[in-house]
């Protein structure tokens, strides 16, 4: 396998032409920075896949990556990849694949579309051993707050899964819709991805104190991770689309900025991953 450097191959930066000796000394000098990561590190945000996009990540690649940066365990579901009829069978089915060939590795998550046929895509994956569910508002172009949205939440609830929900990057304000999918499943936990960047206080305004709600740190915006509570934090890449070097280095910013506690530091990075989802 051809050294990988910043999440990608080296052999596909030089292609682009990219000078990956230069790319391999600011990796080696972030890597510094951050100096030694003595806790267990747990992300909860990976897309394994070929996206729509074409972003791609297979498990032999993220499966270096976690190693490569000390990443104990991912939580993955597919990425934007639902097949002819829209329902994500194949590329759930390959994500639970990937996590039984890399037991203890891989935690996996199952996709839907609620405004398809959800329903039997999701009792398949709860019966292959799926144990969460990636909703994404934007790419499946549906609101959190929406009839089916709301019932594919309840189901997931049932099954005893967090729910992630991408709550970024082209989302539409979402905390009154939030409020709305809790009052409806009181017990579901929801993982905002990104942060809920660009609407982070009205979230927490909305939901913040409800102790189901969850945040995760991929590719969030640092003032909103230093505004968050460090117990509601997940540590999260989003790979492919951020890398692992990045990741860390906003927690650590965050951390430093925050005035986190090494206990708080080591939540964040591993110990609420645990609290969630339980053993790998």
């Amino acid at each position: 396998m051809a050294e990988r450097l910043w999440g990608e191959s080296a052999d596909v930066l030089m292609d682009a032409g990219l000078d990956p000796d230069a790319l391999a000394a600011l990796e080696r000098q972030l890597r510094t920075d951050l100096g030694p990561c003595d806790v267990e590190v747990h992300d909860v945000h990976v897309h394994l896949g070929r996206d729509a996009d074409g972003h791609r990540l297979d498990p032999a690649d993220l499966i270096a990556d976690l190693d490569g940066w000390g990443v104990s365990t991912c939580a993955a579901f597919p990425a934007n990849e639902p097949g002819d009829d829209g329902r994500f069978v194949d590329a759930n089915r390959a994500v639970l694949e990937a996590a039984a060939e890399h037991p203890g590795r891989i935690v996996p998550f199952c996709r839907i579309d609620p405004m398809g046929e959800w329903r039997a895509p999701l009792r398949l994956a709860a019966d292959a051993g799926a144990r969460g569910l990636k909703l994404h508002p934007v790419a499946q172009s549906f609101r959190i707050d929406d009839h089916e949205a709301i019932a594919a939440v309840a189901a997931a609830t049932a099954h005893g899964w967090p729910v992630l929900v991408h709550a970024g990057f082209g989302a539409r304000p979402i905390a009154s819709a939030l409020a709305a999918v809790l009052d409806a499943v009181p017990e579901a936990r929801l993982v905002l991805a990104h942060g809920a960047r660009g609407d982070v206080r009205a979230v927490i305004a909305a939901v913040g104190s409800h102790p189901g709600i969850w945040f995760d740190t991929s590719l969030a915006a640092l003032p909103d991770l230093v505004s968050l509570p460090p117990e509601r934090l997940l540590f999260g890449s989003d790979r492919p689309y951020g890398e692992y070097g990045t990741a860390r280095q906003l927690v650590s910013l965050a951390a430093r900025l925050g005035a986190w506690t090494d206990e708080q530091l080591a939540a964040v990075l591993g110990g609420n991953f645990i609290a969630l989802l339980g053993s790998p």
